[in-house]
């Protein structure tokens, strides 16, 4: 074959392989597109939020494709809803979005300057209340926060104590009064001593926890207690220290009065007559 005949086989070779590949390619790019279309969207993660206005509020909508603005915002516009924190989303073959959401709710309550505020577990601040204490909580006012001063408290961000250390002991305890069925039972909650963390139930009874170690253990032995004393109606006042993470030392709020001990009543005996 002459040299000129056979560069025109390669070049031919070259363009139906490229052809080819085009081909290919676009024929994978139509099938993505199928593909990768919203049919269907399901919310996990929300409580009292509804799932539509979930949906609503991500912007996302059957039809649309998963590369597109409305998936790639969807983070973007559903924290714009300070009660909702994102978590992620997940894909299947069917077409199903599952956007997975962690719905913030309100675990506590801060006065700060005669101002009441609700946070939640991480100490991110869902609401002001003003003056009026807010009623709907289902966890204790905090109390004990060193608050910067000068800053405002702002909605959707976290509350700015000046040390974090504060928030995060706040979270562990009211974790541990979720997860022990005591969140509600609770009024308040002291973070000024990491050491000397307390509690104060509903019928005014002190439990005091020491530290944050073993706090489920902790607060199962205080509702132990509670249980037993609720009955004899005398935890008003009571103290109820769990602070060793093994045992209770109960200290009613009346200590009994100690009944006096009889004693002999000394007699005198006749003087003696000098001899």
């Amino acid at each position: 074959m002459k040299p000129r005949k056979r560069k025109g086989a390669v070049r031919r070779t070259l363009l139906m392989a490229g052809m080819t590949a085009a081909a290919l390619a676009l024929l994978l790019v139509l099938t993505l597109s199928r593909v990768l279309i919203v049919r269907d969207i399901m919310v996990v993660g929300n409580r009292n939020l509804l799932s539509e206005e979930i949906i609503t509020q991500s912007g996302v909508q059957t039809g649309d494709h998963l590369l597109g603005r409305a998936v790639t915002h969807m983070k973007e516009n559903l924290e714009k809803n300070r009660y909702i924190q994102f978590e992620g989303y997940d894909f299947d073959y069917k077409g199903r979005l599952t956007i997975r959401i962690n719905e913030r709710l309100g675990e506590g309550v801060v006065r700060v300057l005669g101002i009441y505020y609700v946070i939640d577990g991480q100490g991110v601040v869902l609401e002001c209340t003003g003056g009026d204490y807010p009623t709907n909580v289902a966890g204790p006012k905090i109390t004990g926060f060193d608050i910067e001063e000068n800053v405002w408290i702002i909605a959707g961000e976290k509350l700015p104590v000046s040390d974090t250390n504060q928030l995060e002991e706040m979270s562990l305890v009211l974790q541990a009064l979720e997860e022990t069925n005591m969140l509600a039972r609770v009024s308040q909650l002291d973070v000024t001593n990491f050491d000397d963390l307390f509690v104060m139930t509903s019928e005014s009874a002190k439990i005091e926890l020491g530290d944050s170690t073993s706090l489920k253990t902790k607060l199962l032995i205080a509702r132990e207690i509670i249980t037993q004393r609720e009955v004899e109606d005398d935890l008003c006042g009571a103290r109820i220290d769990v602070s060793s993470g093994k045992k209770a030392h109960y200290i009613p709020p009346k200590l009994p009065t100690p009944t006096p001990v009889p004693t002999a009543t000394p007699t005198i005996g006749p003087t003696a007559t000098p001899g």
